[in-house]
């Protein structure tokens, strides 16, 4: 799942004060985007605003393990599971877009 690096990393944040496992998270610094890998097949299902599913047919650039460069993990790949779950990953980001239009207020 793609989503604005912000909305992503708030994201991540609210699923690791919650306990859910998390996997790997890239942010992609040239484009103020972060992925979120989820398990094949969810793309097709997902519907939400302000993110885009990408299935079958794209492709992300990924970054080795530790990298820190123009693509640099939020959660890397080694540190916890392959995928993040979508029913938390979905309700982490409507957490993370809310927790964003409050600070702009």
């Amino acid at each position: 799942m793609r989503v604005s690096a912000d909305v992503g990393v708030r994201a991540v944040r609210d699923l690791e004060a919650r306990g859910v496992p998390v996997g790997p998270v890239l942010h992609d610094r040239c484009n103020g985007q972060a992925y979120f890998l989820t398990a094949p097949g969810t793309a097709q299902n997902w519907q939400q605003d302000g993110t885009q599913a990408l299935g079958s047919g794209s492709w992300v650039v990924l970054a080795p393990p530790g990298w820190d460069g123009l693509l640099k993990w939020v959660n890397d790949p080694t540190d916890g599971p392959a995928h993040t779950g979508t029913d938390d990953l979905a309700a982490a980001l409507v957490a993370a877009v809310a927790t964003g239009e409050d600070t702009e207020r």
